[in-house]
């Protein structure tokens, strides 16, 4: 039987939308991209899916390392792909389907979340695993056998969940076991150096079931994710042909962003790495494949409780162990339990509600909330998949039941693991699961009336960042008030982007759809199908600006331009700047900058500069010129404090970092 010699690679990004518009907003460290998905999808995704590598005669050959490799993409990121990256998307899609056709599949399914599955309760873990493989199914087309688990976290639970939902396998690392025997013989125990991991191994549950698991080569590993060992893709390939022997495995687990993204040119590494091992050593390189003709002989039995990422089990999500990435000065990680146990208090607090919410609306609620991963994975739309599962229900009772499905959703979300993996509770990532947090009780209170938001707030008091000294009250608010939107504020954008470019104007943003009739806005949440008629009123200013006043069912709101959202802001801007229906936000940067060499800047005006550096996926040299231009003007005609804080992001992203200087340490650290 043919040696196995490959890599296994992870690809995962948290989810970065805005949950309640569904829109990613800027990030202004990830620039000149968008967000750091853009950026990482140019550096290593889409170099990823074919490598041109040249041959012994000097000619350019294609190398496709996720053909010759296993993977899995977290359900968030494909989701992410489907709309920013349809090329990588489309070709994962294109290379599994002729993969299918010589047997073993390359792509391992993950759960639907990258929660810490061991922390969740039995119901949680049940239904991320089933939702992580209702995606694959969609997605794919067939039947996942493998799945990766987020942080190779692990205990016997979670094997007994896979084993339930027929996966027969996953991937860990060798520190995860604690000790193996082959049949007949005694245990013998083992650690990291010792463990071999040429080997499959099998882990016999209680139950009676056993899971097939393959061991990451450590060594190999460490020395690709944070050495330089994939710098040399000829050396590495002889390395692991040495490794796997006559029969054996020697696999490179690491996360799949390491190729291109943590090391520059590391895409190329893994091709001529794999090409050398097709070629040269007439390895197998696919894990599935290879797994079909090696049935495990040797028994492991793992640790109680491990991942890959914390030496002490999996309290990096659930205390202050030490294990910790981005420490700086003065950190502490004493908020970590805190908000693991009011994540833990809110999602107890609003299962109940959810669950006898749902109950007489739907036949049966545990089979219905564990089946949503099909509308999530895009196989039914919300109100088909309900219809399907209760009786003759009213227009209402499907917008709550939605609106309860979506909730449930939203406290798993709460608990991607981000959130802890980082020294201080400040970080983008720990906002992000409140955030989720926050709309999970919202659309529990839009179901039931029951707003629970000032009891989690209170529930967050003892967390506290030791960088910035703000408490878990205060990261709340700033996570929060800035990011929440509601049906009036995608009318009012709706209205304010209709006002500009007329019936050219869009019909859709993020979640929702809507149309405009005059000065009347339907509104619908394509989540839960609730509709909200807004009215409203555009009143343009003198310069480049506008306000828009907008009701609804007797609640009035009035927002101004910079308030609207940068892609509302941004599509306004290339109405004015270059006529009805134009998309030319580098021709509206450089017709702005312009105008602003001739007259002072107003606060629409900064707006606008913002938003317009925010539109494209990737600013270009010339457009980033133009902002430099247009900086530049705004601050020869002077500016204020506050107008010099709101563009001081912008200002150090393209080198202006003496004109816009951080406000202080805690602003430099955010």
């Amino acid at each position: 039987m043919t040696p196995l010699a490959g890599f296994h690679f992870h690809f995962y990004q948290p989810p970065r939308e805005n949950p309640w518009l569904g829109v990613i907003h800027n990030e202004w460290s990830a620039f000149p991209y968008h967000d750091w998905n853009e950026r990482i999808a140019a550096e290593c995704y889409r170099a990823m899916v074919a490598v041109a590598v040249e041959d012994e005669t000097g000619s350019l050959e294609l190398v496709e390392p996720l053909t010759m490799s296993s993977f899995n993409v977290a359900p968030t990121l494909h989701h992410w792909m489907e709309n920013h990256a349809v090329d990588v998307e489309g070709a994962l899609r294109h290379e599994m389907a002729e993969r299918r056709d010589r047997g073993a599949s390359p792509v391992m399914a993950m759960p639907a979340v990258h929660a810490i599955l061991p922390l969740a309760s039995s119901s949680d873990r049940r239904r991320l695993i089933e939702w992580g493989l209702a995606d694959y199914r969609h997605r794919y087309g067939a039947e996942p056998t493998g799945m990766w688990l987020p942080e190779t976290a692990v205990d016997e639970a979670t094997l007994e969940a896979l084993a339930d939902a027929g996966v027969t396998y996953t991937v860990l690392m060798p520190a995860q076991a604690r000790r193996v025997r082959r049949s007949g013989e005694e245990w013998r125990d083992v650690d990291s150096s010792s463990l071999d991991t040429t080997r499959a191994y099998r882990v016999n549950l209680g139950s009676g079931r056993h899971l097939r698991v393959v061991f990451g080569d450590a060594v190999l590993s460490q020395q690709v994710a944070f050495g330089h060992l994939i710098d040399d893709g000829v050396h590495l390939a002889d390395q692991m042909a040495a490794r796997a022997g006559e029969d054996g495995a020697a696999l490179i687990v690491a996360d799949g962003e390491t190729y291109g993204h943590h090391h520059r040119f590391g895409d190329v590494g893994v091709a001529w790495a794999l090409r050398r091992l097709r070629d040269t050593h007439h390895l197998e390189t696919s894990l599935g494949e290879w797994l079909d003709t090696h049935d495990p002989v040797d028994e492991v039995e793992l640790l109680p409780v491990s991942s890959w990422s914390c030496a002490h089990g999996v309290e990096r999500w659930n205390s202050a162990c030490g294990c910790v990435t981005g420490e700086r000065p003065g950190f502490d990680l004493e908020w970590r339990r805190p908000l693991r146990q009011a994540l833990d208090d809110l999602r107890h607090a609003l299962v109940a509600p959810i669950e006898s919410g749902l109950d007489g609306l739907v036949g049966d609620v545990d089979s219905v909330l564990t089946e949503y991963g099909q509308v999530l994975a895009g196989a039914q739309s919300p109100e088909d998949f309900l219809r399907a599962r209760s009786g003759e229900i009213s227009t209402d009772e499907v917008v709550t039941a939605l609106e309860l499905l979506e909730a449930y959703r939203h406290v798993l979300y709460s608990f991607t693991s981000c959130a802890w993996f980082f020294a201080d509770p400040a970080d983008i990532e720990t906002s992000i699961v409140l955030r989720y947090a926050q709309v999970a009780v919202e659309m529990v209170a839009s179901a039931t009336g029951e707003d629970l938001t000032e009891w989690f707030t209170e529930r967050l008091g003892p967390v506290r960042s030791a960088l910035t000294g703000r408490s878990g009250r205060e990261l709340w608010r700033e996570a929060i008030e800035s990011e929440r939107a509601d049906a009036l504020l995608v009318g009012a954008g709706a209205l304010a982007e209709h006002h500009v470019h007329g019936i050219l104007s869009h019909r859709g943003r993020g979640h929702f759809s809507y149309r405009v009739e005059g000065s009347t806005v339907v509104v619908r949440d394509g989540r839960t199908t609730r509709q909200t008629e807004v009215t409203g009123e555009v009143t343009a200013h003198p310069s480049r600006g506008l306000s828009v006043r907008v009701e609804s069912s007797g609640v009035q709101r009035e927002f101004d331009l910079h308030q609207l959202g940068h892609d509302v802001v941004a599509r306004v801007g290339a109405g004015w700047l270059r006529g009805p229906g134009s998309h030319d936000y580098e021709g509206a940067l450089d017709a702005l900058a312009a105008e602003l060499l001739t007259r002072p800047g107003t606060r629409d005006d900064d707006a606008l500069v913002m938003a317009l550096a925010c539109a494209p996926r990737c600013v270009s040299p010339s457009g980033e010129v133009a902002l430099h231009r247009a900086l530049v003007a705004l601050v020869s005609h002077g500016l204020d404090a506050p107008r010099r804080g709101v563009l001081g992001p912008l200002g150090r992203a393209v080198g202006l970092s003496a004109m816009f200087p951080a406000a202080g340490a805690v602003d430099d650290f955010l």
